[in-house]
C-alpha cells in the first residue's frame, strides 16, 4: 500500500488547492440563496462580530455601538441591525459617515468630538470593537458610555496594548470588558441563515486567483473595501 501523504489527502495547499478533504465538524451548508464568495468572508470575519453580538445579548431593545468601519465593522453593523438592535457606529473619520449609514447604522458618532462621551454616557447595553488600531481609542470614555453591567468587546487584534483602563470607570456602571474568538459552528448554521433572511452582504471586489499578489499588495496599503474574494 502506497505511503505517501498524498494518497491520504494529508498535505493541504490551503487557498490553492481545488479540493479538500475535512472532518463534517468543520464543514457548513451554505444556504442556495447565498452566492459562495459572500459566505466567504462571513465565515471568518462575519463569524468573529456575529459571535459576540449573540452572545452578549444583541437583539431588539438594546442599544450596539460598532466601533470601526471596516472588514470586521461592515459586518458587525449589519448583523446588529438585522438581529433587531438600534446600532450606533462610532468612528474618529467623519468622512465614513454616509457609509455607516448605509450599512444600516441609526446613529454615527464622530468621536473627533470631545464631548461625544458626556453625550453618550450610560445609554448603550453592549460595545463591540472592531478598530484593529490601539493608538488614540478612548477606552475609558467608551466604557463611560456603557449601561449598567453592559459589556465592551474587543474583535479586533491591535498590534500594541489597550490604553490604561480607569477602574473607577467600571466601578461606575459595573461595566465588563472582554474578547471574543471566531465562534461555533452552531453559530455559522445561524448567522448564514440570518443573512439571507435579512439580506445581510460582504462588500467585497473579487479578483481572479492569477492576481493574488495585487490582492496582498491592496492588503497592504489599505485599499480593500472591505474584503477582497479570489477566483
Amino acid at each position: 500500500m502506497a505511503t505517501s501523504t498524498r494518497m491520504w489527502g494529508d498535505v493541504a495547499w490551503g487557498g490553492y488547492a481545488t479540493a479538500i478533504r475535512a472532518h463534517e465538524r468543520f464543514v457548513f451548508p451554505i444556504p442556495d440563496a447565498l452566492p459562495l464568495e459572500q459566505a466567504a468572508p462571513m465565515l471568518c470575519a462575519g463569524l468573529t462580530v456575529y459571535s459576540p453580538l449573540v452572545r452578549n445579548g444583541a437583539g431588539p431593545g438594546k442599544v450596539v455601538g460598532i466601533i470601526g468601519i471596516g472588514g470586521l465593522g461592515h459586518f458587525a453593523i449589519q448583523f446588529a441591525k438585522a438581529l433587531g438592535a438600534e446600532v450606533v457606529v462610532f468612528s474618529h473619520s467623519p468622512s465614513k459617515k454616509d457609509s455607516a449609514m448605509e450599512l444600516g447604522a441609526s446613529t454615527f458618532v464622530a468621536t473627533a468630538d470631545n464631548g461625544f462621551a458626556k453625550e453618550w454616557h450610560g445609554k448603550v447595553d453592549l460595545i463591540v470593537c472592531t478598530a484593529d488600531v490601539s493608538h488614540g481609542l478612548a477606552l475609558n470614555d467608551y466604557i463611560s458610555t456603557l449601561s449598567t453591567n453592559g459589556r465592551f468587546i474587543m474583535a479586533a487584534l491591535p498590534d500594541d496594548n489597550l490604553p490604561p483602563i480607569n477602574a473607577f470607570s467600571l466601578a461606575m456602571n459595573g461595566g465588563l470588558i472582554g474578547g471574543t474568538h471566531i465562534g461555533s459552528k452552531k453559530e455559522v448554521v445561524q448567522m448564514l441563515k440570518l443573512a439571507v433572511e435579512k439580506g445581510v452582504k460582504s462588500h467585497i471586489e473579487i479578483l481572479p486567483m492569477s492576481e493574488v499578489g495585487k490582492a496582498l499588495q491592496n492588503v497592504k496599503d489599505n485599499k480593500v473595501r472591505y474584503r477582497h474574494v479570489l477566483k
